[in-house]
């Protein structure tokens, strides 16, 4: 006899749960349980909320890491920009002496800036964050010139007098010293990074700031 039989459903093969308890002098099979099969199909509506709700709150959190990452980076090139200018020159430093030839043809040196503003802008010809630096430099050049001011612009490296970063700063600025000529004012100057923007006022330096831009260090 098998098990379904003993339990009275004949040769049907249904689902069921035997259990079975023979001590001696008792029946082989002491109880039988049928166990039907409970239907699911109601439970599918939840499992799919829920599914979305994990993706959901992923997808937030995710948002939210970007959000920190990218609050984290910005932060931490307001630190080096603050860095860079405390490691350059500083309120109160003089302009050092120097002479050397514009684009323009002129020759400079320190006495034609010891009165009134002076915007200084110090540049690496292949520096992503000089050219990005531009349009603030123009503004500040232009408000610099509103004051009665000049403007000067210096441009560092080997191709500098062929860049085209030097050839944009010709008109924002009012003279425009590439390197070679621009290498002695550049090394007494002991600017750290690219960009860095000076504001002297009779000769002096007044304002100290590197540019709005993520720097990129300076050897000089």
């Amino acid at each position: 006899m098998t098990p379904w039989q003993a339990c009275g459903h004949g040769a049907q093969p249904v689902m069921f749960l035997a259990r079975c308890w023979h001590p001696p002098g008792r029946p082989l099979l002491a109880h039988c349980s049928q166990v039907q099969p409970r239907p699911g199909g109601r439970n599918v509506p939840y499992v799919i909320a829920g599914l979305v709700l994990v993706g959901a709150v992923s997808l937030l959190n995710l948002v939210l890491l970007l959000v920190i990452l990218r609050r984290w980076q910005e932060l931490e090139a307001v630190r080096r920009r603050g860095d860079f200018a405390a490691q350059g020159p500083q309120p109160g430093d003089a302009l050092p002496d120097f002479t050397a030839t514009a684009l323009s043809g002129r020759t400079l040196t320190q006495d034609d800036f010891r009165s009134g503003e002076l915007l200084l802008g110090v540049f690496s010809h292949d520096c992503p964050s000089c050219t990005d630096s531009l349009p603030d430099f123009a503004e500040r050049a232009d408000r610099t010139r509103a004051a009665g001011g000049r403007v000067l612009a210096l441009v560092i490296g080997a191709e500098a007098g062929e860049s085209s970063l030097t050839a944009r700063l010709v008109g924002p600025a009012d003279e425009v010293v590439p390197e070679p000529e621009a290498s002695p004012l550049f090394s007494a100057l002991r600017v750290p990074a690219f960009p860095t923007i000076l504001g002297y006022r009779d000769g002096v330096v007044a304002a100290p700031s590197a540019a709005d831009r993520e720097p990129v260090p300076a050897a000089s």
